[in-house]
């Protein structure tokens, strides 16, 4: 069986096992409908028993005032801008120093969605998990539009070290998709996450306001002293 193939098998059994997953929770869960994840099923993600990074992906420190979560599609050309343009701007303005707590979440919309996420978090440590993202965002268009979008996907993650046999056996690994399952669940439930990128600043939804508004209600919650200084 060619390398494509495996790959593309491995990403049926993973899309299986989301239904699956919602089946159980009797849920109409899909990768392709955000509107269609279970905010009832929602819980804390299942840790996955293999070596991967799970969870948020976090920049900054952890005593930060202010948190902001995004959560975000590997595959929505907003996302990809976000990344690109407005995370460096987070990162010099605020994150850098020490104001500003950033958590990425996952909140996958389709096959290619899947992959990109499984994948990017069945690396060995945060930083190559964050270094793969920042990747997939970056050079989203070639990757999306690629005549082999899987196989391109895997030279991305490939550059971490992830070998043909470690992309197989993470997109058929049921916990891994559980995983992530489980985080879009909890953010539909807890912050109810329709489209994507949705931020949540201090347990506050909202829709990407541009980073001009942005930085104005970051620095409205670091309050007085902060803008005083």
């Amino acid at each position: 069986m060619t390398l494509k193939a495996n790959i593309k098998t491995a990403m049926v059994a993973a899309i299986m096992a989301i239904f699956a997953i919602g089946a159980g929770a009797n849920a109409q869960s899909s990768p392709q409908r955000a509107d269609t994840v279970d905010p009832a099923a929602a819980t804390e993600p299942t840790i996955p028993d293999r070596v991967g990074v799970w969870g948020d992906i976090v920049y900054g420190s952890a005593d930060a005032p202010v948190e902001l979560i995004e959560y975000a599609s590997l595959t929505c050309p907003h996302c990809a801008s976000f990344s690109r343009d407005v995370l460096p701007l987070l990162m010099k303005d605020f994150i850098d120093e020490g104001h500003v707590r950033f958590v990425f979440r996952n909140f996958v919309l389709n096959r290619l969605d899947l992959a990109a996420a499984a994948t990017s978090r069945c690396l060995t440590n945060e930083d190559a998990t964050k270094r793969t993202m920042s990747a997939l965002f970056a050079e989203q268009n070639q990757w999306l539009q690629s005549d082999n979008q899987l196989a391109a996907i895997m030279e991305i993650v490939g550059r971490e070290g992830l070998t043909e046999d470690g992309v197989r056996e993470c997109l058929s690994d049921q916990q891994v998709t559980k995983h992530i399952v489980e985080m879009m669940q909890r953010g539909a439930k807890d912050h109810d996450v329709k489209a994507t990128p949705t931020l949540v600043l201090n347990g506050v939804s909202m829709s990407f306001p541009g980073y001009a508004a942005l930085k104005l209600r970051i620095e409205a919650q670091l309050g007085s002293d902060y803008l005083n200084k």
